[in-house]
């Protein structure tokens, strides 16, 4: 209670009760005194953790212990983020007194000593080692507990100390988990044996606490566990004054332990954004740095990762009279999707090397990677085998965006699928297909990170518009043509960032022998 917390007075025939702007309030009949009230036998008042029942002087007193014990009245449980509003400022009423003054600048001056020590460079033990040595400095209790919130929303026992000789453990109780770490509140019990909360958990009644007091670990953004310490009754008994203390130093440890894991998310971080630009190096070494030159041909390619790392792959391979042109899509994205590429691309060097023809390619890489990989791991990918000197392409669409084929007349043929995803059935079946190029045809394959680009409308950027901008620039060198492709692509997504990674390739046949 506060030092002036409430005033009983007589106004004629008729008792009342007035509160004095107590930091605790004054309830009557369960409602807060807000102005004088009049009392009468049978009304409960409330002061803080203390009740206080009117009675008819000629009937016999029965105070209810059974009664309160059931409905709570042995803990109280208040939120901790109201605690600490009511301590940030001394109640007016109280400010003339020099023992709530000098009570607040003990409060303060502990607080500070806190402060300085926990704001040192600490390990997350060495500060709840500290926070745990200070609790007991300060609150004598007999056992001390700091509760963590694990990433999966359960809690785990991150630190305890003992008083010499006590060795079991009685705080990991699910009730004051529940109504402290979960629910944001402190928690004064003052005997655990008589509140009905408490009094089913018998290792904590036969150990003999009587007395314990619980604060969240908790700030603006959320619970992060909670510190709760203990006591036999014979020992120590705690009080509303200590359970204010240790919510205080809960929010401060809070604050400490919210920076701790900011600092260790930002070295993860660092550490993972290396492992991508090493993932990053590696990738593009698989990737061509350079096309071959194939006489009668221009070819163009290039890839654009979402994340870093890509899950697109291109090569283009030569073989006798031929050139072997891949364009594929692994499912996924980051670095899970850039180790697929790689086996992909190691997968690919032996049929293509054999001379397989582009359907037995697909079939084989297809039945290897089923065997390698989880069922949610596949590629979708086209394979074309150009001839050189005819200028026949013969390919198989492995459920891949369909290719383009733009004619010099501007009329499009559609290089669509020929079976389903590599990777993604056990024994698959793959055709395969072949068109003829002419001179100044353009053949463009490209992955649907460029097709399914969002504009701020959620609308698709689509193949139409891909396939118009290609005819319309049929005629340009393909570094001009891939370059109005971005342009259009960017201009259409309006900064609406790309979700998946975005490979063009282009062929263009030049010449005849």
């Amino acid at each position: 209670m506060s030092r002036k917390h409430a005033r009983l007075f007589r106004v004629g025939e008729e008792w009342r009760i007035e509160d004095l702007g107590s930091r605790n309030g004054t309830l009557l009949d369960g409602n807060e005194v807000r102005s004088a009230q009049p009392i009468q036998p049978g009304t409960e008042i409330s002061l803080s953790s203390s009740m206080v029942r009117v009675e008819d002087t000629e009937k016999p007193v029965a105070w209810p212990m059974e009664s309160q014990a059931a409905t709570g009245d042995h803990a109280i449980f208040r939120e901790a983020s109201e605690l600490l509003r009511s301590q940030s400022s001394i109640p007016a009423s109280e400010t003339d007194s020099v023992e709530v003054l000098h009570s607040h600048a003990e409060r303060l001056q502990v607080l500070n000593d806190v402060h300085q020590v926990l704001a040192q460079s600490l390990t997350l033990e060495d500060l709840m080692e500290t926070l745990l040595s200070r609790a007991f400095d300060l609150l004598r209790p007999e056992e001390a507990v700091i509760v963590l919130t694990q990433p999966d929303g359960g809690y785990r026992r991150a630190a305890r100390k003992a008083a010499p000789g006590y060795e079991e453990e009685h705080l990991l109780s699910a009730t004051l988990i529940d109504e402290v770490a979960q629910k944001g509140k402190a928690a004064l019990v003052l005997d655990v044996a008589k509140d009905d909360r408490f009094a089913q958990a018998e290792s904590i009644v036969a150990s003999g606490v009587r007395s314990l007091i619980a604060a969240p670990l908790a700030d603006g953004e959320g619970s992060l566990g909670m510190i709760a310490l203990n006591s036999r009754l014979h020992r120590h008994q705690f009080t509303e004054s200590d359970m204010e203390l240790l919510t205080s130093l809960g929010a401060v440890a809070a604050l400490r332990l919210r920076n701790l894991s900011l600092a260790e998310e930002a070295v993860e971080r660092r550490r993972l954004e290396h492992e991508v630009k090493l993932a990053r190096n590696i990738q593009v070494t698989l990737l061509p740095d350079k096309l071959p030159d194939l006489p009668g041909y221009e070819v163009r390619g290039g890839t654009v990762p979402s994340q870093g790392v890509s899950g697109d792959f291109y090569e283009v391979l030569q073989r006798d009279g031929e050139s072997i042109i891949v364009v594929a899509d692994v499912s996924g994205k980051g670095i899970s999707a850039s180790l697929l590429t790689a086996s992909l691309e190691a997968l690919l060097v032996g049929p293509v090397e054999a001379g397989d023809a582009p359907d037995v390619i697909t079939g084989k890489v297809s039945h290897r990677l089923f065997s390698r990989t989880p069922a949610a791991k596949y590629a979708t990918a086209i394979v074309a085998a150009l001839e050189l000197e005819t200028g026949k392409l013969t390919y198989s669409n492995a459920g891949h965006n369909p290719g383009l084929v733009i004619r010099t007349d501007g009329s499009v043929e559609q290089l669509d699928a020929c079976g389903p995803p590599i990777g993604l059935l056990p024994e698959p079946l793959y055709s395969q297909r072949a068109v003829d190029l002419a001179v100044d045809d353009v053949v463009i394959l490209y992955t649907d990170g460029i097709t399914e680009a969002e504009d701020p409308d959620e609308e698709e950027f689509g193949l139409e518009r891909l396939r118009d901008r290609c005819v319309e620039l049929r005629h340009a060198p393909l570094a001009e043509m891939a370059d109005g492709v971005n342009k259009l692509l960017k201009e259409f997504a309006r900064g609406v960032p790309f979700a998946d990674d975005r490979t063009l390739v282009m062929l263009r046949r030049t010449a005849t022998d």
